[in-house]
């Protein structure tokens, strides 16, 4: 069964390595209790470990080495742990699956979980949800840090406005050298900014759901969609987890450009079980399956288009973003240039037909221009004002009031235009239409004074 998953993610899904060994004292296991603990790890593995035969293995594997006498010297419980994960590894090769030291959840009082969880929200903010630096570097490039991928709304609203004020620049480096991984939610948010349409981007398998769920980009995103945006991706051999799959997929689908060293090669998402008292055990119990390679990173890491160590990779990334983002910047003036140019010369003969009396025709022209300049941002709704005015001065009124019209109808959310509306409608002596057009701007903008002044005016 597949499930599809975009933005809202229904699984919550940690990517991150596991925390290494406790801090506080060893404790002091017995042969028996290593044998529990054993028998509890084969029947974990066996029913969640998301390769069957793998996890069979494993279980041989690691009653071979109980049964030869490997833990029979083992009283330390971190000793234990390093090696149970040690031999473990030896057969899956996974660096999601491990044995750490942590607090049986069960044993826990709602108070001292609602602390954690209270205590993980301050230190998530304090981080700033792992985005930790933002700027514009020479080239107009633009440069943002991300230490942790982990999704929540606080941290989409952090990455929004990043991207908001990155918004234009002309390329963009995005640098997970240090990110240890997250949430594949996070993933399809950001990524929406760089494709047009929704895309499939992911999808991961589920042993204990026998489901698998799709991970697709929005269809629209908070702020501007960056999809022509030269976008490059720095990567380490400690970029883990979900920030390899950050990379992944976009290189997969050739939107961006990887740099950097191979990173570490851990695809499969991972939870933890108790296994006895304080020992536990983080299992990968799905499997990413990217849609276009129809695999993954797992154990052999996203390989850099341009590879480089990792203490080079911005180095190396800027010299290539800055002559793409020159490129861009050339054509996008060319193309506006082209478009004014069109724009400037179908405005002229709409003026045209103003002067043969040929109205409706001539209206009807000056809305298909303008809004056609607005698609082509060749014009905005401080531009198309300004025309207006330009046209007022002229004595051009016919037109002019074509022109704010033309705003009003795009940007019918403005006091202004309709304002500047009742302004060539007074001009041209059509009273009541002036009238009606400034208590359209009073209605949408209550302060307005020029639009109150006008009123009083025409009143008197």
């Amino acid at each position: 069964m597949k499930k599809k998953v975009a933005f809202n993610c229904a699984v919550f899904v940690l990517f991150l390595i596991l925390p290494g060994p406790a801090q506080d004292r060893a404790t002091t296991l017995t042969r028996a209790e290593i044998a529990q603990a054993v028998d509890k790890v084969c029947q974990l593995l066996n029913r969640f470990y998301v390769l069957p035969e793998v996890a069979t293995r494993m279980e041989r594997h690691i009653r071979a080495k109980l049964e030869a006498g490997t833990f029979d010297r083992m009283t330390d419980s971190d000793e234990f742990l390093e090696a149970m994960t040690r031999e473990l590894r030896s057969v899956c090769h996974d660096k999601h699956l491990a044995m750490f030291k942590g607090a049986n959840p069960d044993e826990r009082s709602k108070e001292e979980r609602d602390l954690d969880r209270f205590a993980g929200q301050f230190e998530s903010k304090r981080r700033n949800f792992g985005l930790d630096k933002v700027e514009i570097l020479g080239g107009n490039v633009g440069y943002l840090r991300i230490r942790s991928v982990m999704y929540s709304r606080e941290a989409m609203e952090v990455v929004s406005a990043a991207l908001k004020f990155l918004e234009n620049t002309d390329a963009l480096i995005i640098d997970l050298r240090e990110n240890r991984g997250g949430d594949p939610a996070y993933m399809a948010s950001v990524l929406s900014y760089f494709f047009e349409k929704p895309t499939h981007i992911n999808s991961i398998y589920w042993k204990d759901r026998d489901r698998t769920d799709e991970f697709w980009t929005k269809e629209s995103v908070p702020g501007k969609k960056l999809v022509d945006l030269p976008l490059y991706v720095l990567v380490s051999g400690q970029t883990f987890s979900g920030a390899e799959e950050f990379a992944y997929d976009l290189q997969a689908l050739k939107r961006a450009v990887v740099i950097g060293e191979k990173s570490a090669g851990g695809a499969n998402p991972a939870s933890s079980w108790v296994v006895y008292k304080d020992l536990r055990i983080s299992i990968p119990y799905g499997r990413a399956i990217n849609p276009t390679t129809g695999t993954n990173w797992e154990g052999v890491g996203v390989k850099p288009d341009i590879e480089t160590g990792a203490d080079k990779a911005l180095e190396a990334a800027v010299a290539v973003a800055e002559p793409a983002a020159e490129d861009r910047r050339a054509k996008m003036m060319e193309n506006l240039l082209a478009a004014y140019n069109e724009c400037s010369s179908s405005l002229k003969q709409a003026e045209m037909l103003f002067l043969q009396k040929k109205t409706e025709e001539a209206e009807t022209l000056v809305l298909s221009i303008l809004k056609r300049a607005i698609e082509r941002k060749v014009m905005d709704q401080s531009s198309i004002n300004q025309k207006g005015y330009e046209l007022l001065r002229q004595e051009s009124r016919a037109m002019a009031i074509a022109v704010f019209k033309c705003n009003a109808q795009a940007y019918p959310g403005s006091a202004n235009v309709y304002d500047s509306l009742g302004e060539a409608y007074l001009a041209n002596g059509d009273i009541q239409l002036a009238i009606d057009s400034y208590r359209r701007a009073l209605a949408l903008e209550p302060g307005l004074e020029s639009a109150k002044r006008a009123l009083e005016k025409i009143r008197k």
